[in-house]
């Protein structure tokens, strides 16, 4: 992974702090495209349902399945997102330019509502060391 700099990290970090304002909003992390955590955190009070070895093997996973979805861009277009809907959460993924944005979500969550405001705070973070 490249170097990130303090405020390209200090960016991420409040971008996820005002993500996890919104409502049933538990998680939110940013990954580098080899699938390792650059910032992440969870809600204040929140619970996490996976062990930290767990956590950092979902977050391999999610880029990889990114990256294999990615293969049909130039036929299906780009994606946008995705949504995974569990039985006790969602997990909504989110690329940009530079990195997976991964939000845990309450089940029953508006997915649009979530990537918008993840958009909004992400696009606009200049990153120069990812």
């Amino acid at each position: 992974m490249a170097i990130v700099t303090s405020n390209e990290i200090i960016s991420l970090e409040t971008a996820c702090k005002n993500l996890l304002e919104m409502d049933k909003v538990r998680h939110v992390a940013v990954i580098s495209k080899l699938g390792k955590l650059v910032v992440g955190q969870f809600k204040p009070g929140v619970r996490p349902y996976l062990e930290n070895d767990q956590i950092k093997m979902v977050y391999m996973q999610l880029m990889l399945d990114l990256k294999m979805r990615q293969e049909l861009d130039e036929i299906l277009g780009p994606i946008d997102y995705i949504t995974s809907r569990r039985k006790n959460i969602s997990i909504i993924c989110v690329p940009t330019e530079h990195f997976l944005v991964v939000i845990s979500t309450e089940r029953n969550v508006s997915s649009s509502k979530v990537v918008t405001r993840a958009e909004e705070l992400f696009d606009i973070i200049n990153l120069n060391g990812i």
